[in-house]
């Protein structure tokens, strides 16, 4: 899931991640899946804004198709070097500016590829179903209560949403929900059940319930085993 929206993915897969744009993985999934991830800093690019590498609408999903072979091997080989910093960090900053560039490439070779298609009137409202979702997922919140606050036929409003998003509406509010919560465990010390409060969990355990069925761990474990991989 990256900024609301839902891809499948499959081996030799890249997917682009722009600065600040909410992302999680299913749980069951990324059990039998193997994947390396590079952090950017300070990138600009031409006509996109900073950090980021894929234009606003555009798929973030680049398959990397006769070489993903290859490439896997780049992220491997960051992966591995990146243990010596002190010695082999220039070097790793070379690679990920060498996959940068081949991945930039990729993306105007399928920019020029494709042809992009209007948007109908149920994308339009499925956006608007999801607009007023992140800034109303901390509430207590219904489908029935959001199809009489948005005008929509809570049947239609249900089935629109899971057709551009790929999930229900009420499953995109606990992920909302979820991810926010795995931003206040890793750059803040407010207690969980702050936490659950803020985000409109019912109980600590109801947090505790959830979070362990998206995340796989619960929200205790997952803060420590952060602050694990920091020291």
């Amino acid at each position: 899931m990256v900024d609301g929206q839902y891809y499948n993915i499959r081996k030799g897969d890249i997917v682009i991640i722009n600065a600040g744009l909410l992302h999680s993985k299913s749980c069951a999934f990324a059990k039998n899946l193997r994947s390396y991830s590079v952090g950017i800093c300070d990138l600009a690019l031409s006509g996109l804004p900073d950090n980021c590498l894929c234009a606003k609408g555009e798929p973030p999903v680049v398959s990397c198709g006769l070489i993903s072979d290859q490439i896997g091997e780049m992220f491997r080989l960051i992966y591995l070097l990146h243990s010596d910093k002190k010695h082999l960090s220039d070097i790793c900053d070379c690679m990920a500016l060498s996959l940068i560039l081949l991945i930039y490439e990729m993306l105007n070779s399928r920019s020029q590829n494709e042809s992009k298609k209007p948007r109908s009137s149920a994308s339009a409202t499925a956006d608007r179903i999801r607009n007023y979702l992140d800034e109303h997922y901390r509430e207590s919140l219904t489908l029935s209560a959001i199809a009489r606050e948005l005008n929509v036929n809570e049947y239609y409003l249900s089935h629109i949403f899971k057709d551009e998003f790929g999930i229900p509406p009420m499953q995109y509010v606990m992920r909302r929900r979820i991810g926010e919560a795995q931003s206040l465990l890793m750059d803040t010390s407010i207690p969980i059940g702050d936490i659950a409060d803020m985000l409109g969990f019912s109980s600590i355990s109801h947090l505790n319930t959830m979070f362990s069925k998206y995340v796989g761990l619960p929200p205790g474990k997952y803060r420590q085993s952060l602050r694990n991989m920091e020291e």
